[in-house]
């Protein structure tokens, strides 16, 4: 999880003495323990800020200050302002609770839990202080980015360390909330810079220019696909963009320009110390995503910058016409009775209420112990009952449950599929292979063009793989061990590896989807290394766990056709086991010189029962062709 600081003087102003401010770090480090933070402790940061762009990086004593400036591009280390060091509480960000992201925020928490504020925050929302329109291109596959939520902020005091608290708050959402700005992408502008009647849409990216955040005075507007090419944050996020044919604008009735959602700012929108109204828009894929982005930006803003007030926007696209942001709350429902038995104490109904108001939520009891919550808007991660329960367990305090042993003891036992697996390992050990562990994820033609394979129908693929490398779960052992012989090509020969492992099917009679099967795979180098070899593998393996198997040869990739053997009757049409010599194409293709032969087996199917009991000490696999002759 990302590291975030809170500055401590700011977060002892917001709690206020009535609210805890006069407590010592260490309390407060303690108390937001209890709150589930992950703290590490307090530090002292140093600060310097660009001085090009006046973005302010904050480093540890080991961190040097970074060679360039991310948000605008300059040279950062030659062209940096210093500034004075900041004493901060380190914790790495709650990805559940986006809305403890900054002081504001962990103030209006800590205020509830502490018992000084109790029930839902109010915000109250001034008139419509401008409307936005929306492009029905928007929604067309070409410029998808059809959703938008705003807000205004008036009379704000934006001093540098809240300019900083606004800026790693938008930062730390695109992380939590946005996945990296896909899902939800934040602007923030300054109001007086644009008129209240704004559009968003959808334009050519050859024909549509402005100046990026961070341009010079003399800099020249840029094309959109320019600083796609270009600025820092366009390269940066240029993926989110390539496949549209025109891309999302937000520009004003008078053609200035307020973003690229969601790339960058305009030059012209800054905000700087001196902005006293604020124009924020969230843009993304689907509404809720963004209207609970926004209220988070929103409520934690009026809770950092006190004074400050909000009015809403008026948004019209094609589902008609609404008010952004809605502070509506959302309504669930607890049962005290559930939540104590849940929790393993004792719990009235009065109690948990009062604990879901210190959790800042608004309670109204009812008949037979049931709650009625109303949720902040604010909030997240509130998506069932047992959030709910959660939520009364941190009042209550996890500290004060006391540890007590289940009534019921049972002992375990090393599952059988496990004690098959140990014995595979202790057995190729014992025959001189060396245990690798490779990736389950892998792609296509990793995993099946170098191989000579058809990609698997039944693979598992990823809906958003991180990189092109990792697209999919593998379906074999194989590929692993031939891509580990690759790497060690210029190694000492033979090289004997082995995997025990896990692949993945889809299947549409699984509780998920997909199953999983454990395999045992094999694999030799070697200039003398031939199909001889690797059969007595199979046959030691076989004798090891007293299977008899009817082997037949085998014409399946990457193996030599008469120079391997299966045992068919396997799950999915898949055999129980193969071996062979590897096809010298295959050797070609992963740059191995000298012969190779590997071995796959199901160990599901291995641990099972032997057919006629165990086998004695002379047993042996028997390979017979198709025509019932015997293979040497």
């Amino acid at each position: 999880m990302p590291v975030i600081g809170i500055p401590l003087r700011r977060l002892r102003e917001l709690l206020g003495e009535s609210g805890g401010g006069g407590v010592s770090a260490e309390e407060l480090v303690e108390r937001l323990g209890h709150l589930g933070c992950d703290v590490e402790g307090t530090t002292e940061l140093q600060r310097v800020r660009c001085s090009a762009c006046g973005a302010i990086y904050e480093m540890t004593a080991t961190e040097e200050v970074p060679p360039r400036c991310e948000a605008c591009g300059a040279e950062l280390r030659g062209g940096h302002e210093r500034l004075a060091p900041l004493e901060v509480i380190r914790m790495e960000l709650l990805a559940v609770r986006p809305d403890m992201f900054d002081p504001g925020g962990l103030a209006r928490v800590l205020r509830g839990y502490l018992g000084v504020e109790t029930g839902r925050p109010d915000y109250p929302l001034g008139e419509p202080a401008a409307e936005v329109t929306v492009d029905a291109a928007l929604r067309d596959p070409a410029s998808y980015r059809p959703q938008i939520a705003c807000a205004v902020i008036e009379d704000v005091d934006l001093d540098e360390g809240a300019l900083k608290i606004l800026m790693k708050l938008q930062e730390n959402l695109h992380w939590a909330i946005g996945r990296d700005r896909k899902h939800a992408s934040i602007g923030v502008y300054d109001f007086d810079r644009v008129e209240p009647q704004i559009e968003y849409v959808a334009e050519d990216p050859e024909q549509f220019r402005f100046r990026p955040l961070g341009a010079a005075p003399s800099d020249r507007s840029q094309r959109l696909h320019e600083i796609l090419q270009t600025h820092p944050k366009g390269m940066a996020y240029a993926h989110l963009l390539a496949a549209h044919q025109r891309y999302p604008l937000l520009r004003d009735a008078a053609g200035v320009v307020l973003s690229m959602p969601p790339i960058i700012n305009s030059e012209e929108t800054r905000v700087r110390s001196s902005t006293r109204r604020l124009f924020i828009d969230v843009t993304g894929m689907r509404r809720r995503v963004v209207e609970r982005t926004l209220n988070i930006v929103v409520t934690s803003l009026l809770e950092n910058l006190r004074g400050a007030r909000a009015a809403t926007v008026r948004v019209r696209d094609a589902d008609g016409e609404r008010l952004t942001p809605d502070f509506t709350p959302q309504e669930a429902w607890v049962d005290a009775h559930h939540a104590a038995r849940i929790l393993g104490i004792e719990l009235s109904p009065a109690e948990a209420a009062d604990a879901l108001r210190r959790m800042r939520h608004d309670v109204t009891e009812a008949e037979d112990g049931r709650l009625r919550v109303a949720v902040p808007a604010y909030r997240n991660d509130i998506l069932h009952e047992i959030d709910l329960i959660e939520d009364i367990a941190i009042a209550y305090g996890y500290h004060r449950i006391i540890p007590t042993l289940v009534p019921t003891f049972t002992v375990g036992e090393e599952h059988p599929l496990e004690a098959t697996a140990q014995s595979a390992r202790a057995l190729l050990c014992g025959l001189g292979f060396l245990e690798v562990m490779t990736l389950v994820l892998t792609s296509d033609e990793a995993h099946d063009e170098l191989l000579g394979w058809e990609p698997d129908p039944r693979r598992v693929q990823i809906a958003n793989p991180i990189s092109r490398e990792q697209t999919r779960v593998r379906t074999s052992l194989l590929p692993g061990l031939l891509a580990t012989l690759r790497h060690n090509a210029t190694r000492p020969l033979p090289q004997m590896i082995f995997e025990v492992g896990d692949v993945s099917l889809l299947d549409p009679q699984a509780e998920t989807g997909a199953r999983e099967l454990r395999r045992l795979a094999c694999g030799i180098v070697s200039p003398r290394t031939g199909f001889e070899e690797i059969k007595a593998v199979a046959e030691a393996i076989l004798r090891e766990f007293a299977r008899e198997a009817e082997l037949t040869p085998s014409m399946r990739a990457p193996l030599m056709r008469g120079r391997a053997a299966e045992a068919p009757g396997g799950r999915a049409s898949d055999p129980n086991l193969f071996f062979g010599e590897v096809h010298p194409e295959v050797l070609e293709r992963y740059g191995l010189q000298n012969p190779a032969v590997l071995l796959e087996v199901d160990l599901d199917w291995l641990s099972g029962e032997p057919e006629g009991g165990r086998a004695d000490g002379n047993a042996a696999a028997r390979v017979t062709d198709r025509g019932g002759g015997e293979v040497p």
